[in-house]
């Protein structure tokens, strides 16, 4: 993952009143309950050596140890474990209290930024190896006093002091992601690796396995602080551990899409104002040849009009492309299905039947296999929830979208094409919330649609989404973007893909 070196995994329990809570975004008001620290450990099953973070939120909100001898028990009842403390060491006795109590490292926050002299003396009574520096960010300022308050110093200057003192690590935590599960801020810690050759651990925002997978993409990063996942049951930490251990070499694919109307491609916003945008096979052989990994036709007009796929437009399509072609619109049946198969089409895409008929997933996935079938779901938001549409947009359900991907996968959908009609073709970012709430919530792949503007809203797609394939129209039509130059972007960002063809970057 980070070069040759496995991502640490190291779990984490915030300690409130002599019990493990979880705040968010620091907010104490927030606190949720998890119980016993010493049941919660053991239930981790971790190996000998495994490193834990222990945080005293209390000694960190207002100065001083107050879980000490809580503290003292789990260093003692825990020995097969490495001890990495932190929350209200403001002075060097405390810092040697801590130590005495048993813990091998301990962490400074806001004597950090408060005391360059107690720091250093900290530093020198223990030593830089037993030390890791804490910063905590919101909006890119330092905040102190368990994040109730602000340094009156920058990043960089926190930066710059810290390599000064010998410490090795720094342990950096986006407030704002805190206890969110909603994802790490990756771009801060890209931006960290530009500017210090400190070893970064991240903490907030963890929520998924593939979190875990995107930080270990980025270099500099070697160690990550894992908590409310744990609690919540998101993952167990030997899932975790078994993920940092296996770098992710599995290349996300980039998918453009035609859609074709009556012979010719054409494209809209939100499912309508639609426009041409050329022939399908001249746009399918440009796409091929700048490196496209898989093309995605879609016969908008068959189920709107409720007349079959045009099979003559995917025949010729077929029959110009070495690279796998999805197909999906007006499929009603396993008859349909074969003969889009029949025409040169890899897999086929299903929506509105598969609503009105479930069985039909399980029919063709049951006859031309798993891999064969792609759930096409279009989602539309209304209030807090996402709904299923189908009929190309134009009919909404009462089918919340996660609990309809679910049921997807369940009855034999080998990958979901998932499209925010909010976000089609506006360019501006794919729906991340949308992505991520059905990426953690099936096993199979799921490719991201609607949205793609610019090689950043990719990037989010894949680390903050959870997308395995990047599909999109307007952005590739208009060659605002090119598919080699994107596929460099990912590869410079860590992100695993195909090389287009040699030249194309």
């Amino acid at each position: 993952m980070t070069g040759t070196q496995p991502l640490e995994v190291i779990p984490s329990i915030d300690l409130l009143r002599g019990k493990v809570v979880r705040l968010l975004r620091g907010d104490f008001a927030t606190a949720t309950e998890y119980g016993d620290p010493l049941e919660i450990i053991k239930s981790w099953e971790a190996p000998e050596g495994t490193r834990i973070h222990v945080v005293d939120l209390e000694g960190s909100r207002t100065g001083g140890s107050v879980e000490t001898e809580l503290i003292a028990a789990i260093a003692a009842i825990a020995r097969r474990y490495r001890i990495q403390i932190g929350g209200g060491i403001r002075s060097v006795a405390d810092a040697e209290r801590l130590i005495d109590a048993g813990a091998e490292k301990i962490v400074v926050g806001t004597v950090l930024a408060e005391s360059a002299e107690t720091t250093e003396a900290i530093v020198a009574r223990v030593g830089p190896s037993r030390v890791v520096a804490a910063l905590d960010l919101r909006d890119g300022e330092v905040r102190v006093s368990g994040w109730s308050e602000g340094s009156a110093h920058s990043l960089s200057q926190m930066l710059k002091f810290v390599e000064s003192t010998g410490i090795e690590e720094i342990l950096v935590t986006d407030v704002g992601q805190d206890g969110t599960l909603a994802g790490p801020a990756f771009d801060l810690y890209r931006d960290l690796f530009r500017k210090t050759r400190l070893r970064i651990l991240a903490s907030g925002g963890v929520g998924t396995l593939r979190d875990l997978t995107c930080l270990g993409r980025i270099p500099g990063v070697r160690g990550v602080i894992v908590g409310k996942a744990l609690h919540a049951g998101t993952f167990t930490f030997r899932e975790a551990l078994s993920t940092s251990l296996m770098p992710d070499s599995v290349p996300v694919r980039i998918v453009p899409c035609l859609d074709v109307r009556d012979g010719r491609v054409v494209k809209g916003v939100n499912f309508s104002s639609i426009r041409d945008a050329g022939d399908p096979v001249e746009c399918a052989m440009r796409y091929e040849k700048e490196g496209a990994d898989e093309l995605v036709l879609l016969d908008i007009s068959a189920t709107e009009r409720e007349r079959q796929t045009s099979l003559d437009t995917i025949r010729k399509v077929a029959g110009n492309l070495f690279i796998p072609l999805t197909v999906g619109g007006g499929v009603k049946s396993v008859d349909d299905f074969r003969a889009l198969l029949g025409a040169g089409a890899d897999r086929v895409a299903i929506n509105t039947a598969a609503v009105l008929n479930p069985q039909l997933i399980r029919d063709v996935a049951r006859e031309f296999g798993v891999q064969a079938v792609v759930l096409a779901c279009d989602a539309r938001k209304e209030g807090d929830r996402y709904r299923v549409v189908i009929r190309s947009g134009s009919a909404s359900t009462e089918l919340d979208v996660v609990d309809w991907c679910r049921k997807g996968e369940e009855l034999g959908a080998g990958e979901i094409l998932l499209t925010s009609i909010d976000r089609d073709g506006t360019e501006s970012g794919y729906d991340l919330a949308l992505l991520r709430s059905v990426s953690s919530a099936v096993r199979i792949g799921v490719i991201a649609s609607g949205g793609a503007g610019n090689e950043i809203h990719f990037r989010e797609a894949v680390e903050l989404g959870g997308a395995g394939a990047l599909l999109a129209a307007s952005l590739f039509h208009d060659r605002h973007l090119a598919i080699g130059g994107l596929k460099g972007f990912l590869l410079e960002s860590g992100i695993p893909v195909r090389l287009p063809f040699e030249g194309v970057i």
